[in-house]
């Protein structure tokens, strides 16, 4: 008996195929285009790759960039809800271009979130987040907004505070608008599922 084996890489997927001489040919996709396959740049300089976070669900999310009191309230909920689920759930705060971040307010925004967001929270640099930015769009939001690249959903944010869930197998699950607040029922059913 003999068997072929070949395997076809791409960005999306990886396809084995196995001949027997039976004459039986089974073909599978595995899917490897996950959320561990991109690295985000930190507000405090470097990169994160989120592939540090395999086998947890990952709550990525929009920051606000106004600091007002709804601003302080989402970031004191989300820090909250961090610790709450710390053992399962890494969460990414992203503060998006689209949404007012600019490189001359790093500094302040930085210290803002800080003292609001403890440290085992992963706050990016300023990112671009929406596909109306082309290709200035940060490849992990081009991932998470286009069905093309995630197989789920195509989403359009206009505000900040979008939140995009992945389960433990870095597979994209769920997206909640900016009106979903961080302890109401719609994130905690979502966080929930999967």
């Amino acid at each position: 008996m003999y068997f072929l084996i070949q395997h076809f890489n791409s960005k999306k997927m990886k396809k084995l195929s196995i001949l027997f001489s039976a004459g039986i040919f089974i073909t599978s996709v595995l899917y490897i285009n996950t959320v561990y396959n991109y690295s985000v740049p930190k507000i405090e300089g470097g990169s994160q790759s989120l592939s540090a976070y395999q086998g947890k669900k990952l709550l990525l999310i929009t920051l606000p960039v106004a600091q007002d009191a709804s601003a302080d309230s989402l970031l004191y909920s989300l820090d909250t809800l961090a610790a709450a689920r710390a053992a399962s759930l890494k969460v990414i705060a992203v503060p998006s271009y689209e949404d007012g971040f600019t490189d001359e307010q790093k500094i302040q925004l930085k210290q803002w979130y800080r003292s609001k967001l403890s440290s085992n929270i992963v706050i990016t640099d300023g990112l671009y987040t929406r596909r109306s930015s082309g290709n200035q769009q940060h490849p992990l939001f081009k991932w998470l907004t286009t069905m093309v690249e995630n197989e789920i959903f195509d989403v359009e944010m206009s505000a900040p505070g979008c939140k995009f869930f992945t389960n433990s197998n870095g597979q994209l699950y769920g997206v909640l608008k900016e009106r979903s607040k961080m302890w109401g029922g719609s994130v905690q059913k979502t966080l929930g599922m999967q």
